[in-house]
């Protein structure tokens, strides 16, 4: 991965949708999925109602066409669309990013 600005890196996680992709992949055992079961899991996950998709096709259509090319333009995933197959990128100066974020469970209201 290049060096990318800090600018850039926080753009990439100001959406909360990316940040559940990312979180996802960085705990998946090898860092890699398919678009289907990013939905799968994605839809059927825990996202509150205000950011949730009202249904799969609409949330595929989303990642598809957003959220994992804007990923994949800065080097953290890699895409390939025809196939679906998506893998995560790791790199220190996007992984401690991720780790200066608070918990966003712990700061859902009770």
């Amino acid at each position: 991965m290049t060096e990318r600005s800090l600018d850039t890196l926080l753009q990439l996680v100001a959406d909360r949708r990316r940040r559940q992709v990312i979180h996802h992949l960085r705990h998946e055992a090898n860092g890699k999925t398919t678009i289907d079961d990013l939905v799968d899991r994605l839809h059927n996950g825990g996202s509150d109602a205000v950011d949730q998709p009202t249904d799969r096709k609409q949330l595929a259509i989303q990642l598809y066409h957003a959220h994992l090319p804007k990923l994949a333009d800065q080097g953290v995933v890699d895409f390939d669309p025809e196939n679906g197959a998506i893998q995560y990128r790791s790199d220190d100066q996007f992984e401690t990013i991720l780790d200066s974020l608070p918990d966003e469970l712990s700061l859902a209201s009770p």
